[in-house]
């Protein structure tokens, strides 16, 4: 234990000849009174030191040869234009030694980006602290909310600093290379002294954000952009100052904070410079001059981006950019006092007082650099208004006077405005009774030529009324012939066989008749062959006597499709209705065009149950589409033989049925000519046809479409494919 004790005895005998060798240490300021709230070091206390890349550490500032270029304070005699902005580390060194005979807490406050506190411990270690605006809270030591550090020094104790000041964010050195302490209990007992005097302030930020919401209602209202510029002015400048005052939010991201304090306080003056344009309309009466201050608002906003890019290099740019703007302010003014406009007294009196305010930060910058060159003092009445956050103060009460003329200013506008409606009013009623007057004057003149014109085109209307149903009539009439007369020569077609076998079996018959008359005559006869004659006659009876009947079906089936529908369901077999129809629709083709030959089959369900439907009407909807899948096979067989692809092409049409749960599927499937889907979003419209005219009513399926969904509560659906065929679907719910 005693060999460790000899080697930190010998560590710190060699530490203090090495300090022994370097630049004499700053006098050591000493404690004698504890009563003050904040002391500043004379430059006699302390030394600083450049550190232009920020990279030195404690280890090597305190030794040599860093540790020998250690200076006095030169940035007083230098003068501030010529400091070195490029430079944003600097490192102090001071020393405090306690003459009292208590224990003394001292307080150190940071107004800078960071900065780093070192002093030497007993085990010849450097004790370490860190605080700073733009440090998180979480790494911040000891006093978090004021960015402060506190040391105890014991009596008759010497401590000696070290200090890293780092000005990232804020590039006015010369303004913060200084010492300041303070005692650590009268500190905080000011702290919350000057806390219970912000409620004001407070207050006042809620109010302008109240008030700008109240403005932005009333541009709402109004349109007009005084308000919109002054709501926004108010808000961003409550913004600004919340950002300041409240330490709640950002609290571990303070830089984030700080930019945007500046972005708000940067757009604070932009739209106040377009508050005042509209507020005095400058561009009404001095438009020339009005230009420049738009271009001041512009001009502003680039100079807060070249200050946040630490261009400008001067010192007090951050009151700057306010200075120019009050010299466009009261040049503006001296415009107005100079033209005489009455119309602009009361804006001039209620932006004077802000104006006035925003001026004192020029006058400080003014005998700040006055003070710097030849020791001019600033005014105590100044100096008393810029401390101590009364400027604020001032400033939120400049801006509420300013807020309560422009509310005075927007009741008379209103006032005026809501006159001005009443008379627009008043006026338009005038002129809607002028015209109404003259409108009923109008109606009435014209209304015996319209009741005139009226009556001879309902008579006109009447006429063609009666002239289109009779037309409908035909139309209609002309769809059922038409159906008919296919049928009929279906019929027709169909009837000839049985009748040419009637016939053929007839003549055979007299022959035979003449035959067995014969052989009875003679003398010797052949009982063997006059049986074979009489069974000969007896087949062709029964032959006459089948095809008779089948002659006789026909003709009843024809005479039931020619009676008028009766209304009535019937349980009908439909595959028995789609094959006559089938097979009648072929053959009524074949007797128009003997040329035409197709292919035609069915699929029928065999397990199809009868259903009850109304077999004329049925029939009907049954031989129209079959109709139309032969006419469209025979379009294609023709399209083929035009093009020489006959062979490739066989015509066919299939009808099938199904039945699929509790509904019976009828499909007439052709590989015709098909349709588009633009002719098949209108196939079921009446009077839609394909057809060339003459040859079709476009009535058919508009019919069958009825029949089916109308008469039957079922669905009549098509699938079409250009070129390729069509499918029509019936689908008849089986109860």
């Amino acid at each position: 234990m005693k060999i460790i004790q000899w080697i930190v005895l010998l560590y710190c005998l060699t530490f203090l000849q090495d300090l022994a060798g370097q630049i004499p240490f700053p006098s050591v300021y000493e404690i004698k009174s504890d009563t003050a709230v904040s002391i500043r070091l004379d430059d006699a206390y302390w030394q600083m030191l450049e550190d232009s890349e920020g990279k030195w550490t404690i280890d090597e500032v305190s030794r040599s040869p860093i540790a020998d270029k250690f200076h006095a304070n030169t940035t007083k005699t230098t003068g501030i234009l010529s400091v070195d902005y490029s430079i944003y580390t600097y490192w102090m060194r001071y020393r405090f030694k306690n003459a009292l005979k208590h224990e003394v807490r001292i307080i150190i406050p940071k107004d800078v980006t960071y900065a780093d506190f070192y002093t030497l411990g007993s085990d010849g270690k450097w004790n370490h602290k860190k605080t700073g605006t733009t440090v998180p809270w979480s790494k911040r030591d000891d006093l978090k909310r004021t960015a402060t550090v506190i040391y105890t020094i014991q009596p008759g104790e010497e401590l000696l600093f070290y200090e890293r000041n780092n000005f990232d964010y804020s590039i006015n050195t010369p303004d913060y290379l200084q010492i300041n302490f303070g005692f650590t209990d009268k500190a905080i007992q000011k702290y919350y002294a000057e806390n219970e005097s912000s409620i004001l302030p407070s207050f006042l930020f809620g109010f302008f954000l109240l008030a700008a919401l109240f403005n932005l209602y009333f541009f709402i209202i109004v349109r007009g952009y005084v308000y919109l510029f002054f709501s926004l002015t108010l808000f961003f400048r409550g913004f600004s100052r919340f950002l300041w005052a409240n330490d709640v939010f950002f609290r571990e991201n303070p830089i984030v904070k700080c930019y945007l304090a500046d972005i708000c306080n940067m757009l604070f003056f932009f739209f106040l410079i377009h508050f005042l344009r509209y507020f005095l309309e400058t561009f009404k009466h001095f438009p020339r001059w009005d230009k420049y201050l738009v271009g001041l608002s512009i001009y502003f906003v680039i100079f807060r981006i070249l200050r946040e890019k630490n261009i400008l290099p001067f010192k007090y740019e951050d009151l700057l950019g306010p200075a120019i703007v009050l010299i466009f302010f009261i040049i503006t003014f001296i415009l107005f006092l100079r033209s005489g406009l009455k119309v602009v007294r009361l804006p001039i009196v209620a932006t004077l007082p802000i104006i006035c305010i925003m001026s004192i930060p020029s006058f400080v910058v003014l005998f700040t650099v006055l003070n710097e060159y030849n020791g001019m003092t600033m005014p105590s009445l100044l100096k008393w208004v810029w401390s101590n956050n009364r400027f604020s103060v001032l400033e939120q009460i400049g801006l509420v006077w300013l807020l309560i003329f422009l509310s005075w200013s927007l009741l008379q506008r209103y006032q005026q405005l809501q006159k001005r409606i009443t008379d627009e009013t008043l006026a338009k009623e005038k002129l809607e009774k002028e015209q109404e007057i003259e409108r009923n004057r109008l109606i009435a003149q014209q209304k015996v030529q319209l009741e005139k014109e009226v009556k001879e085109r309902t008579a006109e209307l009447s006429q063609s009324l009666k002239e289109l149903k009779a037309t409908q009539n035909q139309l209609i009439q002309s769809e059922k012939l038409a159906s008919l007369g296919e049928l009929t020569a279906g019929i027709a077609h169909e009837i000839q066989n049985p009748l040419n076998f009637v016939n053929n079996f007839s003549e055979l018959s007299v022959d035979l008749v003449k035959d067995l008359k014969d052989e009875i005559e003679k003398p010797t006869q052949d009982k063997e062959y006059i049986g074979e004659l009489f069974d000969d006659l007896s087949q062709n009876q029964e032959k006459i006597n089948h095809h008779g009947k089948r002659a006789s079906s026909i003709v009843k089936g024809m005479l039931e499709h020619s009676r008028a529908s009766t209304g009535v369901k019937e349980l009908t077999d439909i595959n028995k209705l789609a094959d006559e129809y089938l097979r009648l629709s072929y053959y009524g083709m074949r007797a128009k065009d003997k040329e035409f030959n197709a292919d035609f089959t069915t699929d029928f369900d065999k397990n199809l149950p009868k259903i009850e439907v109304i077999p004329q009407d049925m029939g009907r909807v049954l031989l129209n589409l079959i109709n139309n899948a032969f006419y469209a096979v025979h379009e294609r067989q023709k399209l083929a033989a035009s093009l020489e692809l006959l062979a490739s092409y066989t015509p066919s049409v299939v009808v099938s049925t199904q039945q699929i749960e509790n509904q019976i599927n009828i499909k007439v499937k052709d590989n015709g000519i098909g349709m588009s889907e633009a002719t098949k979003a209108k196939v079921f419209q009446p009077f839609f046809t394909t057809k060339p005219t003459g040859q079709g009513t476009g009535l058919g399926l508009s019919l069958a479409y009825d029949i089916v969904t109308k008469g039957h509560g079922g669905t009549l659906e098509v699938e079409v494919a250009e070129n390729e065929g069509t499918t029509f679907i019936i689908q008849i719910p089986n109860q």
